[in-house]
């Protein structure tokens, strides 16, 4: 175990962790992998948050990835974690050369030494979902639920308890909380009648299999638009690099492969990430520290 300190006055980092190429079945640190082929400078890691299966987000993302091999010259790992923690972790330890991250981690990586460079076009949405056969029609019908929440660092996790303070819910009194590793296994869970409700967002959604998603229902509840996720690269990749990455995502976005990625996501393309963002994002620091403690406190 080892502390990090990336940026002013941020959280302990407590160990490198692991790293899940999903490329493949097992999850390493990339250090840890097979020595590529191609030499030093030609290999890019893409790190994605873990809000899904590692499977899964490599199926959705192999177009990008091809796009930015092909138009950088260079072999594209995909790599995804275990924990949206473990994730940050990886980040801030440089195991990643680009990331695409929640809008929650964007001042920390910013702080941290990553130069942030487009966020996705649409916001992302804040829903319940359902059973179609359910009986829960909005809020009313909450009290006494079995609710469901991804990862404790997710975006998601942090607005879902904020949402249901907001309702005066009390965990264990007003509901029963399930915390879960990722949207798919809270939204399989509500699926399968474990669940009552799932906190989710519409990619999620979007990525589940026909048959399952027909299963399910989603209800907006009113909340307010919400960032969306964000692409950022390590500085220390140096600015001509970092010059040809931006490029590489514009020309994607124009592309046959990039409009069909931004249709079947529904994130709509991409947009500049602006100084008033990162600091937009400044307001989740003293909740993700506090998070994180209190991890560390549960793990002693």
């Amino acid at each position: 175990m080892r502390q990090i300190s990336c940026f002013l006055i941020f959280v302990f980092i407590l160990s490198c962790g692991l790293a899940m190429p999903v490329q493949c079945a097992l999850a390493a640190d990339p250090q840890e992998t097979p020595q590529e082929t191609r030499p030093a400078g030609k290999i890019l890691r893409l790190g994605i948050v873990p809000f899904y299966s590692a499977q899964a987000l490599l199926r959705a993302h192999v177009s990008l990835r091809d796009y930015l091999s092909r138009s950088l010259g260079m072999d594209v790992v995909v790599y995804s974690a275990r924990s949206h923690r473990r994730f940050l972790e990886n980040t801030l330890d440089a195991h990643y050369d680009i990331v695409i991250t929640a809008p929650h981690f964007l001042s920390v990586l910013a702080d941290g030494g990553f130069t942030p460079l487009v966020r996705y076009r649409n916001p992302l949405e804040f829903l319940l979902v359902v059973r179609k056969d359910s009986s829960i029609a909005g809020v009313e019908d909450l009290r006494g639920r079995r609710i469901g929440l991804p990862d404790r660092l997710s975006f998601y996790h942090i607005l879902g308890m904020q949402w249901l303070n907001t309702l005066e819910l009390r965990p264990g009194e007003d509901y029963v909380l399930s915390e879960q590793v990722s949207h798919m296994t809270i939204l399989q869970a509500v699926d399968a009648g474990r669940l009552d409700v799932a906190v989710s967002g519409r990619p999620p959604l979007m990525l589940l299999n026909p048959d399952l998603r027909n299963r399910l229902k989603a209800l907006d509840v009113g909340h307010s638009p919400l960032p969306s996720l964000v692409t950022l690269v390590r500085r220390d990749l140096g600015a001509m690099k970092i010059k040809r990455i931006r490029a590489a995502l514009e020309a994607f976005s124009q592309s046959q492969e990039g409009k069909q990625f931004f249709a079947d996501s529904g994130y709509g393309g991409y947009v500049p990430v602006t100084a008033e963002d990162v600091q937009a994002a400044r307001v989740y620091e003293p909740l993700l520290r506090q998070l994180m403690s209190s991890q560390d406190a549960g793990s002693q």
